[in-house]
């Protein structure tokens, strides 16, 4: 584990670096909009440094793919979005698979968090109040205006104060004192303190947040007061505590503050049990472990949601190929919610792992036909066709489902194959460039547009959008590789 925290903090270091130094090259020409973030850099460079750390974080980070799990937590992080001050603006959200309990946020609205701590929330709730916190870190410009205090400082040191922050948020036992090791013992005072005033009004932005939303605002000083009794029972530190200390008094407040507020009524946690029971079954590496984790809760009773723990349980069993009782499981749940999407879904993709190709398909394709839209659809659908040899219809669907989500690296590669199959080379070597520069591998995404340039032929227009393709990437390259 030890390894890994390393790799991340090495990543963030050299990344941020990177995009600061593109930032500050281009400071002198800025307009001061009022907000000390904006003399650093512009809004538009803001959202240009999160779109840089989201392609580069998917090259360094475990972010979890499962079409699922990403929309809901998606949709949650929408409707919170939508209740605050960002109300209408872009944001990103993503789930690493870690087991560190913690979260963070990057400019330009991109928040993560790891599934650590979703399994730690026990409601929600719990988990609106974390992600509507980071979310106030974003709409505050609460890192860009860390820079903009420091702006006298040596570019390396501006690298080491952001990347100590989000260095914070990736699990990082080092991450909290990343600005104090790189910077001067005054700047690295000075920036523990902001600190403090930074968590403070982004618990107060985001409890705002939380509560407009419909959650009820208690569940964020629930959920840190739980955390902190956790840490005194069993010793250890949780990393989300390390990054945003919690003491009696933060909680006396927190509480005091969400009791002025609107109540309101338990949300449906249908949802979130079932998203925690998936994220349970990827983040585990031991199939036999899980099956006996899931086994034992509905035997003992001790579970939240028995569906949930149901489902968690039929999905544990496919991931340890033992399909007849999956599906047996899967089978008994979609019966008994037979206009629930989720159970449906899975039913499909478990039939798809057993090896049952034609049931599955009939059930993707019923699925499709009556929720055309729906992203986790459109992806498990067109995965299976690529699978089964329906190429043609497999890249029509990952076409539709890419105007819905144009930055998603998995689908550009299914593309990238399904355009292939059908003898499309030009846009099979196209998508495949997009899966390489998001998944931050800009020399092969390089390779593919090269390659890609040769099937273009005569036709000006193709060679046109290659070669203006190309450019773009090289000077992101440029940006890259920067001092």
């Amino acid at each position: 584990m030890m390894a890994k925290f390393r790799k991340h903090s090495l990543f963030l270091v050299a990344a941020l670096a990177a995009m600061l130094g593109n930032a500050q090259a281009a400071t002198s020409s800025l307009p001061d909009l009022g907000n000390p973030a904006f003399a650093v850099i512009s809004p538009q460079q803001e959202k240009q440094l999160g779109a840089d750390f989201m392609r580069r974080a998917r090259h360094e980070l475990n972010i979890v793919q499962d079409p699922e799990l990403n929309q809901y937590i998606q949709q949650l992080g929408q409707k919170l979005v939508s209740h605050s001050s960002a109300a209408g603006q872009t944001f990103h959200f993503f789930i690493v698979d870690d087991p560190t309990i913690n979260s963070f946020s990057v400019p330009g609205g991109y928040v993560g968090v790891d599934a650590g701590l979703i399994l730690a929330t026990h409601s929600e709730a719990e988990l609106a109040a974390v992600l509507s916190h980071e979310i106030a870190h974003v709409t505050q410009h609460h890192v860009i205006s860390e820079i903009a205090n420091a702006k006298r400082m040596s570019l390396p040191a501006m690298a080491a104060m952001l990347a100590g922050l989000l260095l914070a948020g990736t699990g990082s036992p080092n991450g909290g004192m990343a600005t104090v090791a790189l910077t001067s013992a005054a700047v690295a005072q000075n920036q523990l303190k902001y600190s403090r005033a930074v968590e403070a009004q982004a618990d107060r932005i985001g409890m705002r947040t939380l509560n407009a939303a419909g959650y009820d605002a208690l569940a964020m000083p629930r959920f840190f007061e739980r955390l902190s009794a956790d840490t005194r029972f069993d010793g250890s530190i949780p990393a989300f505590l390390s990054d945003h200390p919690t003491t009696s008094s933060r909680i006396a407040y927190l509480t005091n503050e969400a009791e002025k507020l609107p109540r309101h009524p338990p949300p449906d946690n249908t949802a979130f049990f079932d998203a925690q029971a998936e994220v349970r079954v990827i983040a585990s590496g031991d199939p036999d472990h899980l099956v006996d984790y899931f086994h034992k809760n509905l035997e003992s009773g001790h579970y939240l949601q028995k569906d949930a723990e149901e489902y968690g349980y039929a999905l544990a069993l496919a991931k340890d190929q033992r399909f007849a009782p999956a599906l047996a499981g899967i089978d008994r749940l979609a019966r008994r919610h037979p206009h629930y999407l989720l159970f449906h879904l899975a039913q499909a993709e478990i039939e798809m792992a057993a090896g049952d190709y034609a049931i599955a398909l009939r059930h993707y394709a019923a699925l499709q036909d009556s929720t055309p839209d729906d992203i986790a659809v459109l992806h498990r659908y067109a995965s299976a066709l690529l699978k089964t040899g329906h190429a043609a219809q497999a890249r029509r669907l990952l076409k539709k489902a890419l105007r819905q989500d144009p930055d998603s690296a998995s689908l550009y590669k299914m593309l990238a194959v399904a355009a292939g199959d059908t003898g499309r080379l030009l846009e099979s070597h196209r998508a495949l460039a997009e899966h390489y520069y998001l998944d931050g591998n800009t020399g092969a995404a390089l390779e593919q547009l090269a390659i890609a340039r040769r099937y273009a032929g005569h036709s000006y227009y193709y060679l046109s959008s290659v070669d203006a393709r190309i450019k773009q990437i090289k000077e992101q390259a440029a940006l890259d590789k920067s001092p």
